[in-house]
């Protein structure tokens, strides 16, 4: 009995002594190369610990007409194509456009699976003011490639980024934590991030069906450590 003792009390993540790596920030690339320990006490401090700084982003998409010439492509020839590519990077390329956020959410999605998803998005997040729907690309990311930990990791920056900058209820992050946290058995928590995501109580798709099967299958394993970080992140969420 006081063996259990012991070890349940060893197990019981410290969060009061971050891991003296947390803070630094893990690029995508890195990450899906080198992975991160998702069971222990270090994954909980790397997973809160800011490491993407947040700065003042006044500049908005719908400036000029990117926005315009966005459509045009994703309608003419979709928003995976590589004329989609060609436009975006083309407006990076403009100095009123440089380091826009919202360019590389059009941009990454038309490199699924590759290296070069990872690089764009290692790219923005090391250029752009803003940072928190990087972080939730980053978390998508990982998650096709079946990698909980590392995108448990990206959406838990994310929606913190997002709330220090006052845009919580923007955070679309916070769908994949719904379902993150209804696999892993947190109930609490996933009641609090369906009222912060403004969903009903029994939302009938939070996810689609491929990204909820995603989410399942890299989750039904879930660690300790994971599941208390979706229950400090529930706490964290402005009452």
């Amino acid at each position: 009995m006081l063996g259990w003792l012991k070890r349940n009390r060893s197990d019981t993540p410290a969060t009061n002594v971050p891991d003296a790596s947390a803070g630094i920030p893990r690029w995508p690339l890195e990450t899906w190369r080198g992975g991160l320990p998702s069971d222990g006490p270090g994954y909980l401090a790397l997973c809160l610990t800011p490491a993407f700084p947040e700065e003042p982003e006044p500049r908005n998409l719908r400036d000029g007409e990117a926005l315009d010439r966005i459509i045009e492509v994703a309608r003419t020839d979709g928003s995976t194509s590589p004329a989609m590519a060609a436009v975006v990077e083309d407006l990076l390329a403009e100095p009123r456009y440089a380091a826009l956020d919202s360019l590389y959410t059009w941009l990454a999605p038309v490199y699924r699976g590759t290296d070069r998803q990872l690089e764009v998005i290692g790219q923005g997040l090391r250029t752009c003011p803003r940072k928190y729907w990087l972080l939730d690309l980053a978390g998508i990311a990982m998650l096709q490639r079946g990698r909980g930990a590392e995108a448990l990791y990206y959406w838990a920056h994310s929606v913190s980024n997002a709330e220090s900058v006052g845009d919580g209820r923007k955070a679309s992050a916070y769908d994949f934590l719904i379902v993150t946290a209804h696999v892993l058995g947190e109930r609490g928590a996933t009641k609090k991030f369906r009222a912060r995501a403004d969903q009903a109580d029994h939302p009938q798709t939070v996810l689609d069906d491929e990204y909820t099967a995603l989410v399942q299958r890299a989750f039904r394993k879930g660690t300790k450590a994971m599941r208390t970080v979706v229950q400090s992140l529930a706490q964290r969420i402005p009452a």
